[in-house]
């Protein structure tokens, strides 16, 4: 097992091998932990955020300034992926690797879901609305976002048909945020 430290949003590789961590030992980083080998190697350096595999395990985007896509043994050079949109964070890529959902501060509107698709770099509104959305995380199949939204007073947890149109359902029965799908798609 790992050794003890301040741990925040693990998220295991679709190989199920790895484990992506953020340290919130100061200053908050990005680490691997390889599950079989029982090491734990640091990929990023000070400003990590919430690391997000890509469907194929290997490779993330997180925050750092800017969200930009690293690979997940750090042998490639880090590329932007979101540009012009302060405070955007990279949460989840739609089973196939094509769409990225991310979150952005809108002044007008607070914490909105966006959805970027990476052939041309086009981002398009997911979700906007006076409230704040947070943690966008596709299913397995594609067909459906789950995220945390404030507005009952307090962060709840909520799915919606991808692309859309469609309503909503309320999934936490008591608070709840960082949703996370099980592997076959039919749990949170």
């Amino acid at each position: 097992s790992a050794a003890p430290h301040a741990y925040r949003n693990p998220r295991i590789a679709p190989d199920g091998r790895r484990v992506a961590v953020v340290f919130l030992d100061s200053p908050a980083q990005v680490w691997i932990y390889d599950l079989a080998r029982g090491t734990l190697t640091r990929l990023t350096f000070p400003g990590g955020g919430v690391p997000t595999w890509t469907p194929d395990g290997s490779e993330w985007p997180f925050k750092w300034v800017t969200n930009i896509l690293v690979t997940a043994d750090g042998s490639s050079k880090a590329e932007q992926l979101i540009t012009g949109r302060p405070g955007a964070s990279a949460t989840s890529f739609s089973p196939d690797g094509q769409l990225l959902a991310f979150v952005e501060d809108n002044p007008t509107t607070g914490a909105d879901l966006l959805v970027l698709r990476l052939s041309d770099r086009k981002a398009q509104p997911f979700l906007r609305t006076p409230f704040g959305e947070s943690f966008a995380c596709f299913s397995p199949d594609g067909h459906w976002i789950a995220y945390a939204s404030n507005e009952s007073g307090v962060e709840e947890v909520f799915v919606r048909s991808f692309p859309g149109p469609g309503g909503k359902w309320k999934i936490s029965t008591a608070s709840g945020k960082f949703p996370t799908w099980s592997r076959n798609g039919r749990e949170l």
